[in-house]
């Protein structure tokens, strides 16, 4: 299994991850990459980058928070 996850996400109605980023205050989405494995995306005001695994025993929960850097 590759360490590398896939941050393409060119798919229409995606499903995402609500989550707010407490650090920066801010709120945005993680989406859904191409493959199905994880929810990907950035912080809108700091561009750190979130990786979230999609797999089974995980959460029904769709709304989260997150620290940045």
């Amino acid at each position: 299994m590759s360490n590398s996850t896939s941050f393409k996400t060119t798919k229409k109605n995606k499903r995402f991850l609500g989550v707010r980023f407490a650090s920066c205050n801010c709120y945005g989405r993680l989406y859904s990459n191409d493959e199905g494995t994880a929810y990907v995306g950035r912080c809108p005001k700091c561009f750190t980058p979130f990786t979230v695994r999609i797999g089974s025993g995980g959460t029904d929960s769709r709304m989260f928070i997150a620290n940045c850097g």
